[in-house]
């Protein structure tokens, strides 16, 4: 969703490189792990969605419009076009002019990638996966002529792993578009540039058989079947984690919503807890009130940060992110219970919710509560139009939700008892961090620049930088998007 590509193009690149490793005769632990870069490569794609609008516009949009027509690694193709995607009805002068202003900001798409890479690696580690693994995930944007990122390796430097997933992130498209022969042609113009000459070589040689496998009616089914070395199993805890790590990925679309999925899930289930929902229900509420945004992926991080009034078509484009997040997890057996649930977040017991818009009696107690907790949640935080309200306004305009029948009276006063019931004050502070630090932090989550954190905390930009520093290298990361997602792993970012 949040690169603008088909819905199954990594479950179908994914087995084009399962079976392109194969081909090449590459060990088990690598066919493996050229399966899981493919599968894991757009993970930190909301890390930079923010620097991606501020260069593109609709950051969604422009990467659909890639697919499959272009790659990094060629500048004369991405130069070719920008030109194309800045003239959009504007006449040759203001072609001009908008392609020069595209140019000054290209600078800032090497930033997202380092923090599309950095979010990577976070979320691998979080999973557990080995230092291997993570390492050619980390060299998923390097290109075999030297020209790709973070760190411009080149050639047979770059792991196995990361070659094939290259070419199979090609041929996927390639072939959606133009079948096997445009498959083969697309690989054998980028290789020995953008791609491995030797795998595209094996990729001509079988390019029936490895196309064969982007054809699979279900891609998803294929790859379950798929019998790969030390793969690890999903028990409840693991699945916990990972509905805490879609969370994150979720909230770090937009500078404004960092942590708040978390924050939700906390309300909800202490709510649900008040109201003695058994302890199943509970764990299955926490699942949801994790996942619920997951389709905020699929909608511009230009709309999310708009700080003026919405037009009514980004409007839709709000409300489709619900049926997005239900359509996301129906896709995985893993997450059903909790899907079903998460679909929910946004409905009203008025029925003037979306996205299905059902009447109270289609809507549970633990669906009311999400939805009481969501709102509780966004009021007291910042958001691009408006800033975080106090806890006493914020209650107030919960309770008029109920008393206007669009809320749960039951479950807006079970949010509001949880709500005060959470401590005020952290503790203790990770990574050795200190105070000023921690605000650092919450501010650098937010993609703040260091003059504008000079700003708030009203100190010298000179002295911002230093805690800026001081407290990336305390926390063992370099970009303000892992940043976040470290401080919304410890529950510093809201």
């Amino acid at each position: 969703m949040g690169m603008g590509l088909p819905e199954d193009h990594s479950l179908r690149a994914a087995l084009a490189a399962h079976a392109l490793a194969t081909a090449a005769a590459l060990p088990p632990r690598e066919v493996r792990d050229a399966v899981y870069v493919t599968l894991l490569r757009f993970v930190g794609c909301t890390g930079d969605s923010h620097l991606a609008a501020h260069v593109m516009g609709d950051e969604i949009a422009v990467r659909g419009a890639m697919y499959g027509q272009l790659s990094f690694g060629e500048p004369r193709e991405v130069l070719a076009f920008l030109w194309r995607l800045a003239g959009d009805g504007r006449g040759l002068p203001g072609q001009t002019v908008a392609f020069a202003r595209t140019l000054a900001r290209l600078p800032g798409l090497m930033e997202t990638v380092r923090a599309h890479c950095e979010v990577n690696d976070l979320v691998a580690d979080r999973l557990g996966l080995d230092a291997e693994l993570r390492l050619a995930l980390a060299q998923s944007y390097e290109f075999w002529n030297g020209k790709g990122a973070p760190e411009g390796l080149k050639g047979e430097a770059i792991a196995a792993a990361a070659r094939v997933n290259g070419v199979a992130e090609e041929i996927e498209g390639a072939h959606r578009l133009a079948g096997v022969e445009g498959a083969v042609a697309i690989a054998r113009r980028r290789a020995g540039r953008v791609l491995d000459p030797k795998l595209c070589a094996v990729f001509a040689a079988h390019a029936e058989a490895i196309c064969a496998r982007l054809a699979a009616p279900s891609p998803a089914g294929a790859l379950t079947a798929l019998p790969l070395a030390d793969e690890p199993a999903v028990d409840e805890r693991t699945l916990d984690v990972i509905c805490e790590i879609l969370a994150d990925f979720t909230d770090l679309k937009c500078r404004y919503t960092r942590g708040h999925s978390a924050a939700v899930a906390a309300l909800a289930v202490g709510a649900a807890a008040l109201v003695r929902l058994p302890a199943a229900a509970r764990a299955t509420l926490r699942r949801a009130a994790l996942l619920h945004d997951v389709g905020r992926a699929g909608v511009s991080a230009a709309i999310w940060e708009k700080a003026g009034p919405l037009t009514d078509a980004e409007t839709t484009r709000v409300r489709e992110h619900s049926r997005l997040t239900e359509q996301t997890l129906a896709g995985s057996p893993l997450f059903a219970e909790a899907a079903e649930l998460a679909a929910l977040a946004h409905e009203r017991i008025d029925g003037h919710g979306y996205h299905r818009r059902l009447p109270a009696v289609g809507i549970s107690l633990a669906a009311r509560l999400l939805a009481a907790a969501d709102v509780f949640q966004a009021l007291r935080s910042e958001r691009p139009h408006r800033p975080a309200l106090p806890a006493a306004r914020a209650t107030a305009v919960l309770r008029e939700e109920a008393e206007a029948g669009r809320l749960d009276g039951q479950a807006v006063e079970a949010v509001l008892a949880a709500a005060g019931e959470r401590p005020a004050v952290r503790a203790q502070a990770p990574a050795g961090l200190t105070e000023r630090e921690v605000e650092v932090l919450r501010l650098l989550a937010r993609g703040l620049t260091n003059k504008q954190i000079a700003s708030a905390l009203d100190i010298a930009v000179k002295t911002a930088g230093n805690h800026v520093q001081s407290t990336l290298g305390k926390v063992g990361v370099r970009t303000r998007a892992a940043a976040a997602v470290f401080a919304m792993r410890h529950g510093l970012a809201s």
